[in-house]
């Protein structure tokens, strides 16, 4: 009989060993933090800029004809409606929907050149800013 316990002892150890190695308790798991990961970092806000209108170019004023010559003044305000040569002198007349523009080219240090220049509406001549205006009425 000896033997017989002997084989149950062994048998009953495998057993065991068996039952154990699936009753094992698995090793602890890494602990679990309790604050939050910090967000995910994003790149700063860049202020998206418009570009900025480009000045508006300034208005034409009598005084910008005053020195050109004549073909300046043409590229200016465009073709004249009436040339007339007197003498060494030149008389344009330029006409838009509000006033009338007289100017006067004269030689000056051997170039011919705008000496004078004037506007005019139905009404007279028109100075100061009100010539200015009709001279920028050309151009718009």
């Amino acid at each position: 009989m000896i033997v017989r316990g002997g084989l149950t002892l062994v048998a009953a150890l495998a057993l065991a060993a068996c039952a154990g190695a699936g009753a094992r308790t698995p090793p602890p798991a890494q602990p679990q933090s309790t604050t939050a990961p910090p967000p995910a970092q994003s790149a700063p806000a860049v202020a998206r800029r418009t570009q900025p209108a480009p000045p508006a170019a300034p208005k034409l004023a009598m005084a910008d004809l005053l020195g050109q010559p004549a073909t300046r003044i043409d590229g200016l305000l465009g073709e004249p409606d009436l040339v007339r040569i007197e003498g060494d002198g030149e008389f344009r007349i330029y006409n838009n929907a509000s006033c009338v523009l007289h100017v006067f080219i004269y030689s000056r240090d051997g170039v011919r050149q705008a000496t004078h220049a004037e506007a005019r509406t139905s009404a007279g001549r028109l100075d100061g800013d009100q010539a200015d205006d009709c001279v920028a009425r050309f151009t718009s």
